[in-house]
């Protein structure tokens, strides 16, 4: 009877990374140069901001500021493997890890480099459509060259190496 009791309690609690993290992650825009609007979630907010987002979900990101092209790209969490590890430590893990999965609290969020925004002398000039790969607003070209470098050597094409 009291593993059923401890079972319930854990329930109620979530998984590992639910109790240590929980189940929402504070993002923090900044752009060159300050001031851009950042929408987010159909909220707009003025750069430097740190914004509230849910694990669960991903984001439509946009960025507008007279005299740059406007940037779009989209946010998504990953999955980081923090709850199998935390799971693994504590007392139904399994159940732990069902619970993290639910409540989005085993994904997590890459931290965003400064967004350097594009001078533009024609307003209208098409938004900027970046792919966001582990913390960095890339063109298509450049996401091709990023996940092959990531496939050799993860951190060669950050380092600016061909």
């Amino acid at each position: 009877m009291r593993w059923f009791a401890n079972s319930l309690l854990l329930l109620a609690c979530g998984g590992c990374c639910t109790v240590l993290r929980g189940t929402h992650q504070t993002m923090a825009f900044d752009t060159n140069p300050r001031g851009t609007v950042v929408e987010v979630d159909g909220t707009r907010y003025t750069t430097p901001v740190n914004v509230v987002l849910k694990r669960t979900k991903s984001y439509p990101i946009t960025l507008v500021k007279a005299g740059y092209r406007m940037i779009r790209f989209d946010l998504t969490p990953e999955w980081d493997g923090v709850s199998l590890v935390g799971n693994m430590i504590m007392p139904g893990g399994s159940l732990g890890l069902v619970m993290d999965a639910a409540d989005g609290a085993d994904h997590n969020f890459y931290e965003l480099a400064e967004i350097s925004m594009v001078p533009s002398t024609q307003p209208s000039d098409p938004p900027l459509i970046l792919n966001a790969f582990k913390g960095h607003l890339l063109t298509d070209e450049q996401l091709v060259v990023a996940i092959r470098a990531d496939r050799l050597d993860r951190s060669q094409f950050f380092r600016g190496e061909p």
